[in-house]
């Protein structure tokens, strides 16, 4: 790193190292079984077919934009 802090090409570039859990990078699909009243599962699929996705791919829009 510190020899690109010397190249002209990046003058007045800020350099910086971020830890990052690898975890939060995984896009492995997986799973899962949740437990919601039946008025929820009707009013969730509704608003996942009103936004043209599966639900599964509605939660997880919802969980990413909140």
């Amino acid at each position: 790193m510190e020899d690109l802090r010397k190249d002209p090409r990046f003058e007045g570039w800020v350099w910086a190292i971020v830890e990052i859990d690898p975890v939060v990078l995984d896009d492995t699909i997986e799973r899962v079984n949740i437990t919601v009243p039946r008025r929820v599962l009707h009013i969730l699929d509704a608003k996942a077919k009103k936004a043209g996705e599966s639900r599964s791919a509605f939660i997880a829009h919802m969980a990413i934009t909140a």
